[in-house]
């Protein structure tokens, strides 16, 4: 159980020595291409995860200009195709349902009904 302990112990103090990297973002980046950080990264303070904006730029070698997001998708291989017939409504109107019975035609359906049986 000492041992255990004093293991721990050396094992603490060793992580506290060194401590892990920690990556900045870069903001000459942002100042370079003329727009915010959060057009390349996920979060608007930037640094982080890029978007699709940001690996597409990343893709292209860091270039002066941030690629639109249609070309960006473009750039990293996505395709999108689309139907406009899924967004447009339809030029013809839909058929007029049948009318529907009243009350009243109901109770007249059922009247004639009974009045035409004959029994069993």
């Amino acid at each position: 159980m000492k041992k255990l302990f004093a293991i721990l112990v050396l094992l603490t103090i060793l992580v506290s020595l060194f401590p892990a990297a920690q990556t900045a973002a870069m903001p000459e980046y942002s100042t370079r291409v003329g727009e915010p950080c959060g057009s390349c990264h996920t979060s608007a303070a930037g640094g982080g995860l890029r978007n699709a904006r940001g690996q597409a730029w990343v893709a292209q070698g860091k270039g002066n200009t941030v690629p639109t997001l249609t070309e960006s998708l473009k750039i990293l291989g996505v395709k999108l195709t689309t139907d406009p017939a899924d967004y447009v409504a339809p030029t013809t109107p839909p058929p007029t349902p049948a009318p529907l019975a009243t009350r009243y035609e109901r109770k007249m359906m059922l009247l004639m009904w009974l009045l035409e049986y004959s029994g069993n």
